[in-house]
């Protein structure tokens, strides 16, 4: 799976500390950035990474009938989304409910202790708020129900409160079916469609053996590839274009005679985070936002004609950045 995301080879067998963590980078393809590299003459193209990490398994620590590897639980709590891969081949089918019901528990778990010790450090040296007391009993007695924190809803306040703590079960995750290129289409049942809304989770299939092979190949080659199996784009991209959904995150673009650069940010964030995202510097002395739509810029080929057109504004720190937004940031410090 590792291999069909990024075309490196993940870490066979046994590995400890550092050496247990590969990390492979995806780029995402963005025709709307070679759209702007193009009007532009832009001398660079800087597209939005993501970064995929694969955990080589620790014999030592994997408890007999766990779903996960224990020390797995700490090197995961600072990633954005996680990725539970359910194997379903003929002859080794895992069950989708079951396998996402078993990995799902122990992230559960893990923020249960996590937060019941913290609750008993707070009872036992009389410090933190009771404000924060009232959370943790709050999101102690969810878990103990068994459910994950994604589907618990909460206040900003108790969200920056949590902030630090790298909660496992309320992270956004994507279950990837991997299957035979055959069923790689198909639709899942409506028992697992069941499982995955009560989790907060979205499913993605992909033949991982199948888009492996379309790293030995040129475009040419993969295009006839993914043709002669009805798919019309490697999965790679499909799941960029998925994970960007279920995270909600929406793309803008700096652009300009030196480079088109596009940025992730996520859904309902404002210019000064924009401007943050491209620099800290930016962010600590805007003035304001100079914005365009993608689709008024790529009707019209020229900031000029859109400033003409009267599609071109002028925003404050808190404008609500839109999908395909071309800024422009006005700074001082």
């Amino acid at each position: 799976m590792f291999h069909a995301l990024t075309g490196l080879a993940p870490i066979h067998g046994a590995a400890e500390g550092k050496a247990r963590a590969r990390l492979g980078q995806i780029k995402v393809q963005d025709p709307r950035l070679d759209n702007l590299e193009a009007i532009f003459g832009s001398k660079k193209k800087i597209p939005v990474e993501l970064t995929v990490v694969d955990f080589a398994p620790n014999p030592k620590e994997q408890k007999e009938g766990a779903a996960l590897d224990a020390s797995l639980l700490p090197l995961i709590r600072d990633l954005e989304a996680l990725l539970i891969v359910v194997p379903q081949f003929v002859g080794n089918r895992k069950e989708l409910a079951a396998a996402i019901e078993s990995i799902e528990g122990e992230l559960v778990f893990a923020d249960f202790d996590q937060t019941e010790r913290r609750l008993e450090r707070l009872k036992k040296e009389r410090s933190g708020s009771d404000f924060e007391r009232a959370a943790l009993e709050r999101v102690l007695k969810w878990l103990e129900e068994g459910k994950p924190l994604r589907m618990l809803e909460m206040t900003h306040q108790e969200l920056q409160a949590f902030s630090s703590f790298g909660f496992l079960s309320r992270k956004p995750a994507l279950v990837v079916v991997n299957c035979e290129v055959e069923a790689a289409t198909a639709e899942i049942t409506d028992s697992e469609r069941e499982t995955i809304r009560a989790h907060g989770l979205d499913v993605f299939r992909l033949a991982a053996a199948f888009e492996s092979e379309l790293w030995e190949l040129d475009e040419a080659g993969q295009k006839e590839m993914l043709s002669a199996v009805g798919l019309d784009a490697p999965a790679r991209d499909r799941l960029i274009a998925a994970l960007y959904h279920h995270l909600g995150l929406i793309t803008f673009y700096t652009a300009g005679e030196p480079e088109a650069h596009a940025w992730s940010l996520e859904r309902g964030a404002t210019a000064l985070d924009a401007a943050g995202r491209i620099h800290t510097d930016i962010a600590r002395g805007f003035i304001r936002a100079e914005v365009m739509g993608y689709e008024d810029f790529a009707e019209l080929k020229s900031e000029a004609k859109v400033k003409e057109a009267g599609k071109f504004r002028l925003e404050g720190r808190d404008y609500v950045m839109r999908d395909g937004d071309i800024i422009h940031i006005r700074f001082k410090i």
